[in-house]
């Protein structure tokens, strides 16, 4: 058991990286929540309506998360090894990918919007309420990728305060304007979901305002220059796609395959499907465990790793394991008991409201099992085995998850509740197979040794 328990050093020092991310996704999620809240008590069509819409947003946002962690892997390395110039170059390369990327999803939804949302709903009225959110909600995609990248950049070396303060300053403005033009509060015009997705576009840009300034007065380690987005590092850029082909390609997977579950739930029962919108919302708040915990492995073992340290990140890397698990189980126990009080916020109906808790409390009682998980996805990233983590990632999800659910939805008549309590208990499964890839070993490994740098 000892290499599992850090000493008082080690925590203090791990609370002192994860608490400022933990902080700034805790008033996110929470804001999303109350978000959520506010267009569920527009009715239980509008909610269905952005839950589909933000299908697409969703692979968009797996996207980026997988380019920013191959961008993430070797900051944090190139910053233990003290190669700070690298640093700079692997943001670069990272903003002019991710606007790549963004420009692409744009395009597609401006160009065949209504394709897109059929995938999700043969439901007319879901349809036409989702296109209405989608005219506002396509301009968040550009200003989210900037600023995404330029966080997770912050991240890899250990600047997470910062992020707290933009990040309170964002969901402000979200809300508060939600609150105005969602229900056409103070003189403002009532225009619901579109109302919704205005409100955060206009918050999306003041975030990356504010970065970009934060960046420009090059207080905080990175500067922004739009010149250098178009005289990037080859050599770094073929480094950087060789980790973020897979890692990029994992979470384009997962993100489908999590669609194509979601294709299966529409199956056994689309008039719950807005009781999957608000378990999701609800989760992100059970979820900020993660963001603090990769950021903590960035530093904590990513580092490491970098300066050669290899004996001390697989120490760290246990250690931070057994943290998280502890983490998941209070939250876990807090939330199986706050379900009830949470569903009875939405004005939807009776039945639609013991879905939730059912799902909420099933999701919860599975919440150490997702954090073990996703403490050993983090770890295989920070060492560069993106092969592993495609693997048990969304290998394992189209295998598991996909698989059953399209089988049983299609030949079974599982209720919804039942189908997703299948689904999700692979996680279960998926413990084993991450336990195999991180006692494997393959990710202890210096990559800044091996990488050809030009300075």
């Amino acid at each position: 058991m000892k290499k599992f328990l850090g000493n008082k050093v080690f925590y203090m020092t791990t609370l002192s990286i994860a608490l400022p991310i933990m902080a700034q996704q805790f008033v996110t999620s929470f804001v999303n929540l109350i978000d959520n809240i506010m267009i569920g008590s527009v009715g239980s069509l509008a909610l269905t309506s952005v839950t589909v819409a933000n299908r697409v947003y969703l692979i968009f946002n797996s996207t980026m998360f997988g380019i920013c962690g191959a961008a993430g892997i070797f900051i944090a390395q190139y910053y233990g090894a003290k190669k700070y110039q690298n640093c700079q170059k692997i943001l670069n390369i990272n903003l002019s990918c991710g606007l790549l990327v963004a420009g692409l999803f744009v395009v597609a939804l401006m160009t065949v919007p209504r394709q897109l949302m059929e995938i999700f709903s043969s439901n007319p009225a879901v349809i036409e309420e989702s296109l209405r959110y989608i005219q506002f909600a396509v301009l968040t995609y550009i200003p989210f990728a900037m600023s995404f990248s330029i966080m997770m950049a912050m991240r890899a070396v250990g600047i997470n305060k910062i992020q707290l303060i933009v990040g309170l300053i964002t969901v402000v403005t979200n809300t508060s304007l939600n609150y105005l033009l969602i229900f056409g509060n103070f003189g403002f015009p009532t225009l619901g979901v579109q109302g919704a997705a205005i409100a955060t576009a206009i918050a999306r840009f003041l975030e990356l305002g504010i970065y970009l300034i934060i960046l420009k007065r090059h207080k905080h380690f990175f500067t922004f220059s739009l010149r250098n987005l178009f005289h990037l590092d080859t050599s770094l850029i073929r480094s950087m796609i060789r980790k973020a082909i897979p890692l990029t390609a994992n979470e384009i997977l997962f993100s489908l395959g999590l669609a194509m579950i979601f294709l299966s739930y529409m199956r056994c029962d689309e008039s719950l499907i807005s009781a999957i919108s608000v378990v999701d919302t609800v989760m992100q708040i059970a979820y900020i465990v993660f963001g603090g915990l990769s950021s903590a492995i960035s530093i904590l073992i990513g580092n490491r790793l970098g300066a050669n340290q290899i004996e001390e990140a697989k120490a760290n890397a246990y250690k931070l394991l057994a943290f998280g698990v502890m983490i998941g189980l209070t939250i876990s126990v807090i939330f199986i008991g706050v379900a009830p009080l949470i569903a009875s916020f939405y004005n939807v109906e009776d039945m639609i409201k013991e879905t939730i808790v059912m799902l909420l409390r099933i999701k919860s009682l599975l919440l150490p099992i997702y954090v073990y998980n996703v403490c050993v996805f983090f770890t295989l990233r920070a060492g560069g085995d993106t092969f592993s983590t495609m693997l048990m990632d969304s290998g394992f999800l189209w295998c598991a998850g996909v698989l059953l659910s399209t089988v049983l939805s299609i030949f079974t008549n599982l209720s919804l509740v039942q189908l997703f309590a299948i689904v999700e208990a692979c996680d279960l499964l998926k413990l084993f197979v991450a336990t195999y890839f991180f006692k494997k070993g393959r990710w202890a490994k210096n990559m800044t040794l091996t990488q050809e740098v030009v300075y």
